[in-house]
């Protein structure tokens, strides 16, 4: 952009804020601040360093999809802005009003957002690592599926946040607020819970409710969801409403008279009704624990760290293995050992397996497709309706294996007699 360019549009953008300083709400992004955005960061970023003290309204601004580093939005209001597949890696959106925007899909690598407001913004499939999020009010926010490993979320509002399926491993959840938060299937591991608030609203990576067993594990302050038992009185109810106030003003961070990591809150504490209910998260669907057909915790443990798995299962031979139907797609097991664990139905799509062991496991119904099944013991293994289609299975045992018609090996075709003759398998036609 030539600079007589630049400076009819940083000409425009001010002659409109004088024209439009009279206190009127606005409901649509600065025309003109969009337009010189839409040039480029480096003009943008210009602009902000001519009149620093000159407010930023792109509220509703259409940004899909543009290029947008490092770009400086620091207590800008972007208020329902559309910035979805965008690339703002490195931008800062400190104390920058976001409530309602939509990121969707967009890179966020090394972004500070620090003390924005993020609330029932979503961040659907965003790339976020290394972002700075600390102390942001994010209530309903959704990440679903995110890449967020690594992450500063340290006193951060994630009130009924929908965080499900999302990488998080290495973020810093420190005395953050997750009550009524989803985290069902999100990858954890090397998370820093310290200190953060959680209640039985909040949903586990395992899909458990939050308990005061898991808190006290990960160092968390565990607030139960509780109504009431007797109306209390006017002092008492000044004082709950004061600490409420205090609690929802500081974000996450606990007070004071907050009880131990792993302790039920104090009656005053609670929640006078359910934050699910008062939050409404989005599109933040929660599990029936009695519905899921697997140990929860030992599909935890098993995702989370396959050699600490593999010695609980050392020291615990007679441990029964009930994973049946546990989503254990894309991720890397290798050297995992599964023998004669109850795996029916479960998802091993596109799962790393090299060297696991099977043996006598009962894997009906299983879904290995395009898995690495390379040296996997299936000795003894039940495999009667499993889908190994495209898998390499390359060295692999499958002595005394039961397979049926329907079985799908690794070419796509249906298992035969005659393949388990040449495979020393069993083929049985029920």
């Amino acid at each position: 952009m030539t600079p007589s360019r630049y400076r009819s549009l940083v000409l425009a953008a001010s002659a409109t804020l004088v024209l439009t300083s009279s206190p009127q709400p606005v409901c649509a992004a600065d025309a003109r601040q969009e337009a010189v955005l839409r040039e480029g960061s480096s003009e943008w970023n210009e602009m902000r360093k001519a009149q620093p003290s000159v407010p930023v309204d792109l509220s509703e601004a259409k940004l899909k999809g543009r290029r947008l580093r490092e770009v400086d939005l620091s207590k800008a209001k972007l208020v329902g802005a559309d910035l979805s597949q965008s690339d703002l890696g490195g931008s800062d959106f400190s104390d920058a009003d976001l409530h309602g925007a939509m990121l969707d899909e967009a890179y966020l690598g090394g972004s500070r957002m620090a003390g924005a407001d993020l609330s029932g913004a979503s961040f659907e499939r965003a790339s976020a690592a290394e972002a700075d999020f600390s102390r942001a009010k994010m209530p309903s926010s959704v990440l679903r599926r995110s890449e967020l490993t690594g992450a500063r979320f340290a006193g951060a509002d994630l009130r009924g946040a929908d965080l499900r399926e999302s990488r998080m491993e290495h973020a810093d959840l420190s005395h953050a607020d997750l009550r009524a938060a989803n985290f069902w299937l999100a990858s954890t591991s090397g998370v820093n819970f310290n200190g953060a608030l959680i209640s039985d609203e909040t949903v586990l990576p395992n899909g458990k409710p939050g308990s005061v067993k898991w808190a006290a594990e990960h160092g968390v302050v565990f607030m139960p969801v509780s109504k009431p038992v007797a109306a209390p009185n006017k002092a008492a109810t000044s004082s709950v409403a004061a600490s409420s106030k205090e609690m929802a003003g500081s974000s996450a961070t606990a007070p004071a008279s907050a009880p131990l990591a792993g302790k039920p809150a104090p009656q005053g504490m609670s929640p006078e009704q359910p934050l699910a209910a008062t939050l409404k998260p989005l599109r933040a669907w929660r599990p029936d624990p009695e519905s899921i057909a697997y140990d929860a915790d030992q599909y935890e443990q098993l995702k989370s760290n396959v050699t600490k798995w593999n010695r609980m299962r050392e020291e615990q031979p007679s441990l029964k293995v009930m994973l049946r139907e546990a989503p254990l797609a894309n991720r890397v097991l290798a050297y995992a050992d599964l023998h004669e664990a109850d795996l029916e139905k479960a998802s091993f799509k596109r799962t790393d397996l090299d060297e696991a062991d099977f043996r006598g496991a009962n894997l009906r119904g299983a879904d290995l497709r395009s898995a690495n099944l390379q040296q996997v013991d299936f000795r003894q293994a039940d495999l009667r309706g499993a889908n190994l289609w495209l898998a390499n299975t390359s060295r692999s045992k499958f002595d005394g294996a039961i397979v049926s018609p329907e079985t799908v090996l690794d070419n796509g075709k249906k298992a035969t007699r005659a393949w388990a003759d040449e495979h020393a398998a069993r083929f049985t036609e029920e």
